[in-house]
């Protein structure tokens, strides 16, 4: 990582964002390449966006100070993008040859994801940090939440963040046995050939054979977790691995705010407007959902 795209817009979601990345960019010696994002579609009159362009230039002044006073962090020259926000930092991201793209979580929308973060985060082939933090807190990451994975490509970024941040390293499975697991079977051929029941009989299970068959799915997802987390703890990370039961977009969210997490570590598989449509895109739900920061790595 050794440029950080930085997206300004004026709001204090963003100048939250500003804090994450000079954190971010000291622990990888990286450049920090701001861009101010003056949105036309809700600043329209000339006189308010030139009210909003002279406010971020005299944030960058302060920015630069607190970078190079705290940490010596790099500031390259700020570009300005008013037309199309989304494309053209797509385009920008792309020609300064930014590894992460670092911003406010909501923008000037509380509580949720802004339609410019959304936009980025499912648009671009870059990392993503969407910022969701008070302008006060200075705890940055000590407890990072890697959830339910796609693949293994998350770990290593995990283990990566906690060991500069000497954060510990959390990782949550979340199987939804009731969608998994059936109360009922179905009688096969070979079954019915004893003559005991009839081919295509259905046949409730016992309690006791249900939970049998629950848990063999937790212990599975466990073991797998607590294998992804293998690379971590052999670093000295202090990890732990959690299995919950349930629905992911609503167990992840929720345990993420009950245990006072302050990163949320996810897989963000770029997917066509059709797919979406048709299944969703958990990742991108629970970025919306989190109580927290989220770090989206981009599957390659």
């Amino acid at each position: 990582m050794r440029r950080i795209q930085l997206l300004l817009d004026g709001s204090e979601s963003s100048e939250v964002a500003a804090k994450h990345a000079i954190k971010m960019a000291s622990k990888y010696d990286a450049e920090i390449k701001p861009v101010k994002v003056v949105d036309t579609r809700r600043f329209r009159t000339p006189k308010v966006i030139e009210t909003m362009r002279a406010e971020m230039d005299r944030y960058l002044e302060d920015l630069a100070e607190m970078a190079q006073g705290c940490c010596d962090v790099t500031i390259g020259a700020a570009k300005t993008i008013t037309a199309n926000p989304v494309r053209d930092v797509l385009a920008e991201t792309k020609s300064s040859g930014c590894d992460l793209i670092v911003l406010g979580a909501s923008g000037y929308t509380r509580g949720t994801t802004s339609d410019i973060g959304a936009a980025v985060l499912r648009e671009t082939k870059k990392d993503v940090l969407l910022v969701r933090d008070r302008l006060e807190n200075d705890r940055f990451y000590r407890k990072i939440l890697m959830p339910t994975l796609e693949s293994d490509n998350v770990p290593k970024y995990a283990a990566e963040i906690a060991g500069l941040f000497n954060a510990d390293l959390v990782g949550c499975s979340v199987v939804n046995t009731t969608d998994v697991v059936q109360s009922e079977r179905i009688v096969y051929l070979p079954e019915a050939a004893t003559g005991r029941r009839h081919l295509g009989e259905r046949v409730t299970l016992s309690e006791t054979a249900v939970d049998m068959k629950r848990q063999v799915l937790l212990d599975r997802a466990a073991k797998r977790m607590d294998n992804l987390l293998g690379p971590a703890r052999s670093m000295g990370i202090r990890t732990e691995s959690v299995v919950l039961d349930g629905k992911p977009l609503e167990k992840i969210p929720s345990f993420a705010a009950e245990g006072g997490f302050d990163l949320v570590m996810i897989e963000y598989r770029n997917r066509g407007r059709f797919s979406r449509i048709l299944s969703g895109n958990l990742p991108e739900d629970i970025a919306a959902r989190a109580p927290c920061s989220v770090f989206a790595v981009k599957a390659s």
